[in-house]
């Protein structure tokens, strides 16, 4: 339950684990140039699950820049694509916090690279809108769900399907199937740890790798 409803945890772990799958490169040559993010719930809706767009649309950190849009989607997101935009914010190769995550972004991707994508860099006063915008999820997700952004931790099963993916990949290196699955894995699994750490996700009796 979450502020008096229901969530769908199962769409939630759903969306998590498949809203970067445009960054694939099967997938992101079929979505024919889609921003990130439509490109994801194109390809997913185009296979059966278009239930899973709304709560991947508004999970990328660019969205955050664009004022017209973020007003329009914090006031109408769900529970589930909360959680997930939330998670997407707190999952690097490990569980981080809001200002780890964006510290290490901010690494990555400095803005000389940046000006070289196509949203451009970003200013200064920009970087520090993003930066309260992403606040915001935080205070508005950890208040549905009733928990200190402290306390947010991942699910147990994770992990454990974390490794057998990676085993699975390793084991079929070379094969185009076994290519997929490891790129899958590299390109989701972050993502699935952020949406693990919701706490109102709690883990199931006997829950192992899915």
């Amino acid at each position: 339950m979450a502020a008096g409803r229901s969530v769908d945890r199962h769409l939630v772990e759903a969306a998590a684990l498949l809203h970067d799958i445009d960054k694939l490169a099967l997938v992101k040559d079929a979505v024919g140039g889609l921003p990130h993010a439509d490109g994801s719930a194109a390809w997913l809706a185009e296979h059966g699950h278009p239930e899973l767009g709304p709560v991947i649309a508004g999970h990328p950190v660019t969205r955050l820049a664009d004022e017209a849009w973020y007003a329009d989607w914090v006031k109408s997101a769900t529970p589930e694509a909360l959680i997930v935009s939330y998670s997407d914010k707190r999952a690097g190769q490990s569980l981080e916090t809001m200002a780890e995550r964006f510290a290490s972004w901010e690494r990555r991707y400095p803005p000389a690279e940046r000006a070289e994508r196509a949203r451009g860099s970003w200013s200064e006063e920009t970087l520090a809108v993003v930066r309260l915008r992403a606040a915001e999820i935080e205070k508005r997700t950890c208040v549905l769900v009733g928990v200190a952004a402290g306390d947010v931790r991942r699910l147990g099963w994770t992990s454990a399907a974390f490794s057998a993916a990676r085993l699975c990949a390793s084991a079929t290196a070379g094969a185009t199937a076994g290519a997929t699955a490891g790129a899958t894995a590299g390109a989701t699994g972050g993502a699935t740890a952020g949406v693990t750490a919701s706490p109102m996700l709690a883990t199931p009796p006997n829950a192992g790798p899915r």
